[in-house]
């Protein structure tokens, strides 16, 4: 049971921070902290959200922290998601349960979009994940041989110039399954972290182009709601922080953003 004296005073905390604003939602946004730089994907969770929930699960685990860019083809793409280096051994990370391949959603595999890696099977994908260094629209459904092709689930919005450094990193032939490894240096993802909402305009919940009453009483009915856990609902609009509920940190946003001043 949830305290009700706790919610109103929320309420009250909050109620000298309304502000005019713009109205949108956003898409979630995952930092990639590389040896290279940093990569910022946007996340399409309307067009991909099984693939999305899929991703950020991972994220927020921190199953991709320490892991490898282990495949990279200059002029294709890199991938990583599901190997480290154990001293001179490859190390293959095991992952949670294969997905659904939405790749009907109509996304391309563009350069600069991310996408999920898969074995011949269509519907295998688990933690792996690509970045399309050039346009690879063979890996779209509508032309792929295996009438399947490859799930886009987003695309880099900041650091496509580390995503060509890494492509230029010479490569590998280590074995039949590591033919295009990166080494010396290896590419290393240090750690991988959800963005909070980072736009003036998050506090518009009901997106109506103001901040009011409406908006924190969305906020506050959902609060540390137990079935608000699904990436691609975000909670209502209500996880500002995309971290699965709706608590202290989504308030603190809210506050912050509703007394910004309006765009």
């Amino acid at each position: 049971m949830k305290s009700g004296a706790g919610r109103i005073a929320i309420l009250l905390v909050l109620c000298s921070w309304w502000a005019s604003c713009a109205s949108a939602q956003h898409n979630p946004e995952v930092v990639l902290e590389t040896n290279f730089g940093d990569i910022v994907v946007e996340l399409f969770a309307d067009e991909a959200p099984v693939t999305v929930d899929n991703f950020l699960g991972y994220v927020r685990s921190g199953f991709y922290d320490g892991l490898l860019f282990h495949r990279v083809i200059y002029g294709f793409m890199i991938q990583g998601g599901g190997f480290y280096l154990e001293g001179n051994y490859i190390m293959y990370t095991d992952p949670c349960e294969p997905i659904i391949n939405e790749s009907y959603n109509g996304l391309s595999n563009v350069r600069g979009t991310i996408a999920m890696a898969r074995t011949s099977d269509p519907n295998s994908a688990t933690s792996q994940f690509y970045i399309n260094h050039a346009d690879n629209l063979f890996l779209d459904r509508d032309q792929a041989v295996d009438g399947f092709g490859y799930c886009v689930f987003g695309a880099v919005i900041e650091g496509m110039d580390v995503v060509d450094a890494i492509a230029q990193t010479p490569t590998y032939y280590v074995s039949a399954s590591f033919a295009n490894f990166p080494y010396n240096p290896t590419v290393d993802i240090y750690r991988a972290s959800v963005r909070p909402c980072v736009y003036a305009d998050c506090g518009d919940i009901s997106e109506d182009g103001v901040i009011d009453r409406e908006d924190l009483a969305a906020m506050a009915s959902a609060w540390l709601g137990e079935d608000c856990n699904s990436a691609n609902q975000f909670c209502g609009g209500n996880d500002l922080d995309y971290s699965g509920n709706v608590d202290f940190f989504d308030f603190a946003l809210f506050g912050k953003y509703s007394s910004a001043p309006p765009e």
